[in-house]
């Protein structure tokens, strides 16, 4: 729990390609060192789980990752539910301290007995309410609630399959239904986080690679193929008043080329992309610093401190509101496990009367 990634995989392994794929888990989502104290539970909270009874397996959604919320959708308006899209939240409503409601950015206000948000806490309980109704102590953990996952992603249309240059091109197809990994050791991780930390970008970035369109034909014409690209280390944060509207089209260019030196006409296959930079990540999806776990999966930050001590049970400090989140217990990941055992708090504070009606 407490070990660095690196210097539990160094007890293990001798092999640099080894500990470098194996650190990549350590690191994902978290901009640190891969020498950084408790890395080594990040590579853990990545093998929990399991998929059609194989434990710690991950799965592609066929049709896209899209197909799990339609999924849900689908359920819960067979059970009643009644789902709106673009209708932005402006702010969270009370009345006499408790949550009742919410406010959207058109002017409409929709009741409820209780709220459930999946959204980072820091916005939540700093944008999206008054922050009096907190008590001082949580309110203060809001403001130093950490949210920097170092992210850039992008997702690439391609005219043909990448011929990566390490195959024999031998069914090289069904060698690639995985994830593919630029991770060639810990000191190429650690180079990347020193590089995004002073510079902005990792020089020679951290890429984790998926071709769902090899499991599911679906989502591409035939002989094409789509790509998803999860890239590290790429500061928030820019010095010199520099954005990332400015320079993410460059560092697309710069990721490419990266692929390009292990897959020789992977630049020629580009025939479509998609970029979302940290900011990108934040304007769109809400997620504060580009942060994909709606919080850093830092030691002082999961668990029982998971958004805060005393508030790891999915209730916060007022009345009828509730984390549904990634912020919440136990983290990041599309487990459903959050939102499930949010559910189960709110069913059993409706039936105790915990919650006015």
């Amino acid at each position: 729990m407490t070990m660095s990634v690196g210097d539990y995989l160094d007890r293990w392994f001798e092999t640099d390609a080894i500990k470098g794929d194996f650190g990549f888990e350590g690191i994902v989502g978290n901009m640190v060192s891969p020498y950084h104290p408790g890395t080594a539970y990040v590579l853990l909270h990545h093998a929990f789980g399991e998929v059609n009874g194989r434990t710690a397996a991950w799965g592609h959604a066929k049709g896209g990752m899209g197909a799990i919320t339609q999924a849900m959708a689908r359920s819960a308006e067979a059970h009643g539910a009644h789902i709106e899209v673009s209708a932005p939240v402006r702010e969270v409503m009370f009345e006499h301290g408790q949550a009742r409601g919410v406010v959207l950015e058109d002017g409409r206000s929709l009741r409820a007995k209780v709220v459930a948000a999946n959204t980072n806490p820091k916005l939540l309980f700093l944008n999206l309410m008054d922050e009096n109704l907190l008590p001082e102590d949580f309110r203060k953990r809001m403001t130093h609630w950490r949210c920097r996952s170092g992210t850039f992603r992008m997702n690439v249309a391609l005219s043909e399959l990448p011929r990566f240059d390490s195959l024999d091109g031998c069914n090289d197809e069904a060698k690639l239904t995985g994830t593919i990994n630029i991770a060639p050791s810990l000191a190429y991780l650690e180079r990347a986080y020193n590089d995004a930390r002073t510079e902005g970008w990792a020089r020679e970035p951290v890429i984790s690679m998926c071709l769902p369109s090899i499991l599911d034909d679906s989502l591409a014409p035939d002989g094409c193929h789509v790509m998803s690209l999860f890239c590290q280390h790429f500061n928030p944060e820019l010095a010199n008043g520099r954005s990332w509207d400015g320079v993410k089209e460059d560092v697309a260019d710069l990721i490419i080329d990266t692929v390009a030196d292990y897959a020789s006409n992977f630049r020629r296959a580009v025939i479509g992309r998609q970029v979302l930079s940290p900011l990108d990540l934040e304007r769109e999806f809400g997620l504060i610093g580009g942060d994909i776990f709606h919080g850093a999966l830092h030691l002082d930050q999961i668990y029982s401190l998971r958004p805060a001590a005393g508030y790891a049970d999915y209730r916060t400090p007022v009345k009828g509101l509730y984390l549904c989140g990634s912020g919440a217990h136990p983290g990041g990941g599309v487990t459903g496990l959050p939102g499930h055992h949010a559910a189960r708090a709110i069913n059993n504070d409706l039936k105790r009367g915990k919650v006015a009606a």
